[in-house]
């Protein structure tokens, strides 16, 4: 039987050529496409796994995310050695080495680079204040939020307002020495029959002033109270130190409603006398955030300091409106300098009573409020404590507290409002005390330093592939352009 012989014409040889040339063509260009989409997973994957390495003590106790960029070290923000876990996540991702047979979507990482970085302590902690903002947001209705935003606004308006009432009782005081120099002489339009008072006449004005020459804790707080002796050492604290500065600094400025969060996110999120979180460090961490003093006592005392102002101006306000506890004070104070006939020196003297008296009254409410109490914010006659001027001194048992007030405010409540009037940079630097001194007590973070703590940056990548089919028809791959692939990616912990 004779065999046929198969045979094949150079046209039919030239187009098998030609649709084989276009087949794998199509097949390199699928390819192409499937390493651009592999491009932009890995390099995905590589800066999330970057950014999921963040500190876990900062975030378990203050809900604040960052990547230590020393990894521990403490020897300053090693970027290096970010690039070199980066490239960990390519190489796995980009070469499946347990992959059978030939992966044909290989990628080989030839760069991978951190092009621009945030601190969070850059622009004196914006970016930890945003960012704990943000972490107070979902747990605060609207309506609370505009509430919290209204108290802010009226918070610094009456500081804007408040009155030196230490500076009224001296004048009274001064007022008072002035008299004792003074005549009849000269005596202005008043009762000539007004007599000098006794020696042992009551002066509440000479009362409070020496009084308040104790302590002032020992004026709100019982012998038995225990008063934490925790300290910091502020020599090389973040708001004392010269700070490392990233090159990517364009955080926003927060707005009105970011900072009536952070002062919520404070009463959350940091320890205070009433509210012990019990974080490694300073015991009392709103009061230090507030008054900036080394250790918890002297914390304590100025927050107290400052209650007390904030107390009395609105004590003021509350005497101010009861005519009979003005008509109280001047009739004492003519008492005490009428006779003088001095419009000037009654007038001093008067005051200066109105302030002692409100200073007394805003005692009593600061010993309620360290106890756990509601204070009226406007006191009417049946809230007020203390109703006769000259029995003040019997208040002076600190036993003794104000009345209490189911609808009043309670100390977290003061101290939001007194975090409502403290600069950004306050409030940003002496808040990353906090966080570090905490931290750094803790073994595994005792060289942390915030400013090389990251929370924004910027990551670029440059992948290469040789072609895999469409090469087949060359001689040499050399004559096949490599494949170049580059990516940019950004990464944030902060809000839009």
């Amino acid at each position: 039987m004779m065999k046929k012989r198969g045979s094949i014409t150079v046209f039919l040889s030239l187009s098998l050529a030609s649709v084989m040339l276009l087949f794998f063509l199509l097949l390199d260009l699928s390819r192409i496409y499937g390493q651009r989409q592999k491009a932009d997973v890995i390099s995905d994957i590589a800066a999330q796994s970057v950014f999921a390495d963040y500190n876990r003590y900062l975030w378990d106790n203050y809900r604040i995310l960052g990547v230590d960029a020393s990894y521990g070290t403490g020897g300053g923000a090693d970027f290096s050695l970010m690039e070199t876990r980066m490239q960990e996540y390519l190489v796995k991702n980009g070469i499946s080495s347990d992959t059978r047979g030939k992966d044909l979507y290989q990628l080989l990482t030839e760069k991978c680079s951190v092009d621009k970085y945030g601190f969070i302590t850059d622009q004196n902690g914006r970016a930890f204040l945003r960012q704990a903002a943000m972490q107070q947001k979902t747990g605060i209705a609207s309506a609370a939020l505009d509430k919290a935003v209204n108290r802010n606004q009226q918070a610094q308006q009456s500081a804007e307002e408040s009155q030196d009432f230490d500076q009224l009782m001296e004048k009274g005081t001064d007022a008072m020495t002035q008299s004792a120099e003074t005549t009849e002489d000269g005596a202005e339009e008043l009762p000539a029959d007004v007599p000098k008072p006794d020696d042992d006449e009551v002066n509440p004005i000479d009362q409070i002033t020496e009084w308040k020459d104790n302590g002032i804790l020992d004026q709100v707080l019982p012998g038995s109270a225990r008063i934490s002796d925790r300290q910091i050492d502020l020599s090389e604290a973040v708001s004392g130190r010269t700070l490392a500065q990233g090159n990517d600094t364009a955080v926003k400025k927060l707005s009105v409603a970011e900072r009536a969060l952070f002062a919520e996110y404070e009463k959350t999120h940091f320890s205070n006398y009433r509210n012990d979180l019990r974080h490694a460090g300073l015991k009392y961490e709103w009061e230090y955030v507030l008054c900036g003093k080394k250790n918890d006592k002297a914390n304590l005392a100025a927050t107290v300091t400052k209650l007390l102002a904030a107390r009395e101006g609105e004590n003021f306000a509350s005497l101010m409106a009861d005519e009979a506890k003005v008509a109280q004070a001047d009739a004492h104070a003519m008492t005490l300098v009428g006779w003088t006939g001095n419009a000037a020196i009654i007038n001093a003297v008067f005051w200066a009573l109105i302030a002692s008296w409100s200073y007394m009254e805003s005692v009593l409410d600061v010993r309620l409020l360290l106890d756990g109490g509601k204070v009226a914010l406007l006191k009417t006659p049946a809230e007020w404590t203390t109703t006769n001027l000259l029995e003040l001194a019997k208040w002076f048992d600190v036993s003794k507290k104000a009345k209490e007030s189911g609808n009043g405010i309670t100390y977290e409540g003061y101290l939001l409002t007194l975090s409502a009037i403290q600069s950004e940079r306050t409030l940003g630097l002496r808040s990353l005390d906090l966080l570090e001194n905490s931290a750094r007590l803790h073994r595994d973070y005792k060289n942390l330093r915030l400013d090389q703590v990251v929370v924004s940056a910027d990551f670029s990548y440059k992948y290469s592939s040789a072609p895999a089919f469409f090469s087949l028809f060359a001689l040499s791959d050399k004559k096949f352009p490599v494949l170049q692939i580059e990516r940019t990616r950004e990464m944030t912990y902060l809000p839009d």
